[in-house]
């Protein structure tokens, strides 16, 4: 991760620092001389751009961006901790209950004040999307003046529910076609094009840069055509399409989200718990190597498909999951049990998907908090969201294990990660994610020439 820099916005607020930009510029950074604020970024994604919403378990776009769009109660902080984003502090006892303060003045991108009710209208937002599960054993807070009260005393466990990406803080006018929030960029839009325009009222201060444009890539081959021309800063999954741009370097920030195989009810007796992880884990990871899904596993002896000859779903302005699929139907067909990769339009992928009426659907799973538990609860919650509330309640123990291996009883099957890698300009440096995965577009910065 040649030249990315683990600073984040959200260990600047941790340092008690202000939520101006000249505050938001950490002492360290003062030491090493001062951090460059303007400039900026432009880069391509093989994934849909014109809509983002940060409650749903299954947005791609989310899992890329969120961050630099949105904030959270709270936040990953250092070592693994959670540290007030914008709560004011700590959860404070009051009796039988919690009372989670709300910073003052806060405004959305759009100059909309955020009060704490807006806070709670946010949670139970995301109590109905992709939190239903991880939410389960919180109570719906009141908001009384400031602060929202909830009637629970586990004080860790309701920062660790309020800090998950999943219960971002959005007003109650929030639309995914013109997304609003508090984090450092605020979305605009020019023509068909995406801008992340620089949020004067971010809550935790201003990002560095001016602006990032995204646009969508058509097929996986824009981004590093854009790349190796000059055209774009960054180069999704590398760093060129015929060979490398000349001084580029690269960078991996981890995976964001999982391509998740989930088999339904037209699969018949192959719509069973642990069959999809199978299918996948018979794959060989150099059949699938051209999509950068991540460090590669042992295969099992080939599964393969063993249903009926089947259709493997899958939303069509997605061009990165298009592609996986393809390479998994063409891979786990057998004769007499064709697979043949379909994709079709989000909005009937979302209907299948609910109803469970396809034979295989390959789609997108956001992990609920960095780690373990976090991605089996998200795992099992885009299974069945009704029985993955009985998991939070009574959490497993748990070590750091592979995702493939959290899904033995679940009709899904982890067959790849969803990672932010490829090729920058050498006067881009990139700062990961206080979680420790994907963008902190908040806190990159370009270094201006002398």
């Amino acid at each position: 991760m040649s030249g990315e820099r683990r600073l984040s916005r959200r260990s600047i607020l941790a340092g008690g620092l202000g939520a101006t930009l000249a505050a938001s510029i950490p002492r360290e950074a003062w030491a090493r001389g001062r951090t460059p604020v303007g400039g900026k970024l432009s880069l391509r994604v093989p994934w849909p751009m014109h809509a983002i919403d940060p409650h749903r378990i299954d947005d791609p776009t989310a899992a890329i961006f969120g961050d630099a769009l949105f904030d959270t109660l709270y936040a990953p902080g250092e070592a693994g901790a959670f540290v007030a984003s914008i709560a004011e502090a700590d959860p404070e006892p009051e009796g039988a209950s919690l009372r989670v303060r709300v910073r003052s003045g806060l405004k959305t991108g759009k100059g909309r004040a955020f009060e704490p009710r807006d806070a709670a209208a946010a949670i139970a937002r995301a109590r109905s999307l992709g939190a239903r599960a991880w939410l389960a054993d919180i109570p719906a807070p009141k908001a009384d003046g400031r602060s929202l009260v909830f009637a629970m005393r586990d004080a860790g466990r309701l920062v660790r529910a309020l800090a998950s990406p999943l219960v971002a803080m959005i007003p109650p006018s929030f639309s995914p076609e013109a997304p609003d929030g508090t984090g450092p960029f605020r979305f605009t839009t020019r023509g068909d094009t995406v801008v992340l325009a620089r949020n004067p009222f971010a809550a935790r201060g201003p990002a560095y840069l001016d602006e990032v444009t995204v646009r969508a890539a058509p097929d996986l081959a824009a981004s590093l055509r854009a790349f190796e021309s000059g055209t774009d800063d960054l180069g999704w999954l590398g760093s060129g399409l015929h060979e490398p741009r000349a001084g580029s370097r690269p960078f991996d920030l981890g995976a964001v989200a999982y391509a998740v195989l989930f088999t339904g009810r037209d699969a018949l007796t192959w719509d069973a718990p642990g069959v999809a992880q199978r299918i996948c884990d018979g794959i060989p990871p150099s059949r699938l190597a051209h999509l950068a899904v991540g460090p590669a596993w042992t295969p099992d002896p080939a599964q393969g498909w063993g249903g009926p000859p089947a259709s493997l779903h899958v939303r069509d302005d997605a061009p990165w999951l298009v592609e996986l699929a393809k390479a998994i139907a063409a891979t786990i067909s057998q004769r007499d049990h064709e697979v043949t990769a379909k994709p079709i339009a989000a909005a009937d992928f979302a209907q299948r998907r609910a109803s469970r009426l396809y034979s295989l659907a390959l789609d997108v799973v956001r992990p609920i908090v960095p780690g373990t538990f976090g991605t089996m609860v998200a795992l099992a919650t885009a299974d069945n969201a009704g029985q993955a509330g009985g998991l939070v309640m009574h959490p497993p123990k748990l070590g750091e294990v592979p995702a493939r291996t959290l899904t033995r009883t679940l009709r899904c099957g982890v067959a790849a990660e969803i990672r932010v890698q490829g090729g920058r300009t050498q006067d881009v440096v990139l700062a990961t994610s206080a979680s420790g995965v994907g963008f902190d577009l908040g806190a990159t910065t370009r270094v201006r020439a002398r």
